[in-house]
């Protein structure tokens, strides 16, 4: 899945200010999330940071920053066609490997309370009738970007300049825009972690 993300300078916050916040605001923060989700046993919700010493054996061979994986029929969830993920639906992302060194990416939905790379928080359909043809991709990307940022602090309750969440999306392309049979013209808006790492519980009103 292509990840565009909005353009360089759309977190308007420069390195020292957000620094100056982490020791500020954040920092005291994570105490605070910390003992709340003490207390919400039932519904944690946190962003999990990779692990720098992950165990040693493990598979974490990755490509293009996903998962390679062999054997498919052993990954959690739903295998399904990336471009019909819902609002709502927490999903996890893979590569598997084809001939001649080629990759196919692997979507499967996942509950939502168990550790997840995105959640879906929107989705909006282009108006632009059938026979208008594709308008290209930078405008493609420009005006899904502008509604999926729209959308973000209403769902996540955090401004985007200040979330340690990232926006990602999936738009049209010229292929899927004009194919007569799988056409799909929807963008779809989802949240990850912004510096890496898994998702575990909704981000709906979390504040992150």
């Amino acid at each position: 899945m292509q990840r565009p993300r909005l353009p360089p300078g759309a977190r308007s916050l420069s390195a020292a200010a957000l620094a100056l916040l982490a020791l500020a605001g954040v920092t005291a923060g994570c105490g605070g999330e910390e003992s709340e989700a003490g207390a919400d046993e039932l519904a944690p919700v946190r962003i999990l940071r990779p692990d720098p010493e992950a165990v040693e054996g493990t598979d974490t061979r990755r490509r293009d920053g996903l998962p390679v994986v062999e054997e498919t029929d052993r990954l959690e969830g739903l295998i399904v066609n990336r471009y019909e993920l819902e609002a709502g639906q927490c999903f996890n992302s893979y590569l598997t490997a084809l001939a001649d060194n080629r990759f196919q990416e692997l979507t499967t939905v996942v509950d939502c309370a168990g550790p997840h790379d995105g959640e879906v928080y929107f989705q909006v359909f282009h108006p632009a009738e059938a026979s208008v043809p594709y308008p290209g991709g930078d405008e493609m990307l420009a005006w899904a970007q502008r509604h999926c940022y729209e959308q973000f602090e209403g769902f996540v309750g955090q401004e985007y300049e200040l979330s340690e969440l990232d926006i990602g999306i999936l738009h049209p392309t010229n292929e899927t825009w004009s194919d007569p049979i799988g056409r799909h013209r929807e963008v779809t808006c989802y949240v990850e972690a912004w510096r890496g790492g898994r998702l575990l519980g909704s981000m709906r009103a979390s504040g992150f």
